[in-house]
């Protein structure tokens, strides 16, 4: 989901798209009819990515991608295993981790041009256009920020319906990444005149509300409500919302693990609810500096 320019670059991100977010097809009846090896191989690719094993997964989606040039489903799962990998690197490996965004966000190109209205490739290319941003240092990335606003509302109004379980939903990723991204972006009324979108803070506050209501138990979606409430409440002197936040913070700390990133989620939860004043510069790669923001 930066100064003048350094803000809107930074701002990106937030897209900080969960560790494992969901899939699926835009296609409801895939796979479609496959010959044995291929079927093979498809089985295989989900086994090793369940397992995630991701680049040997990759390997298998590779068969399917060059057998099967018309299928979004296959290229935006590579997207995804892709951008997984990189995910899970640490994060001063900035190196390793853009190599890995960059080809991600390609296979999201890629899905794209197969099927311009696939929900799941619009979430993964909106999660390694930002991951690709924040690992950079973004900061000529103002102009894509825009880009990014548009891609996520546009991946709202398709109405993904996949889920790959109770707790990974295409759709509730998109909310997450929207929430994250317009509560990061700063809400100076300038800035849409800079870069065409500024931040949103109510409209943070409501999809992330609506990413809850589809996987109520995920760590990052709870950490990602706890801040955009403590962001709220810090900047509007608001008690109330600054009490809701902790609570939800506190609450969320207590969730069991879902992805390999929620350990990072549960430390970032512990420092919000010290610090709510650093909520709205949350991300989960890093604090996003706005203090020397630049001024009209």
């Amino acid at each position: 989901m930066a100064p003048g320019f350094r803000v809107s670059g930074a701002l990106l991100l937030a897209l900080l798209l969960a560790g494992g977010v969901a899939a699926a097809s835009a296609g409801q009846g895939w796979p479609p009819p496959l010959d044995p090896v291929l079927q093979a191989a498809w089985e295989r690719g989900l086994e090793l990515e369940k397992r995630e094993s991701f680049a040997e997964s990759s390997e298998q989606y590779q068969l399917l991608a060059r057998a099967l040039p018309d299928s979004a489903t296959i290229r935006w799962r590579l997207s995804r295993n892709y951008w997984r990998e990189g995910e899970r690197l640490p994060t001063d490996d900035k190196g390793g981790r853009l190599e890995w965004f960059q080809v991600s966000e390609r296979w999201a190109d890629d899905a794209l041009q197969v099927d311009p209205e696939c929900g799941e490739c619009v979430l993964w290319k909106v999660a390694s256009m930002g991951r690709v941003a924040t690992t950079r240092g973004v900061v000529q990335s103002a102009s894509k920020a825009s880009d990014i606003a548009r891609l996520i509302d546009y991946g709202i109004s398709l109405r993904p319906e996949h889920v790959d379980n109770d707790r990974n939903a295409t759709l509730a990723n998109l909310y997450y990444a929207g929430a994250a991204f317009y509560r990061v972006v700063p809400e100076w009324f300038w800035l849409e005149l800079l870069i065409g979108v500024r931040g949103d803070r109510e409209r943070a506050l409501d999809y992330i509300q609506k990413a809850i209501e589809i996987s109520g138990d995920r760590l990052d979606y709870q950490v990602e409500l706890g801040a955009v409430l403590l962001c709220m409440g810090h900047d509007d002197e608001d008690e109330a919302r600054l009490a809701e936040g902790r609570r939800v913070l506190s609450e969320a700390v207590e969730l069991a693990d879902f992805q390999t990133t929620d350990a990072y989620d549960r430390q970032h939860a512990g420092i919000l609810m010290a610090q709510p004043e650093r909520a709205c510069s949350y991300s989960r790669d890093g604090w996003i500096d706005l203090s020397e923001a630049a001024r009209p």
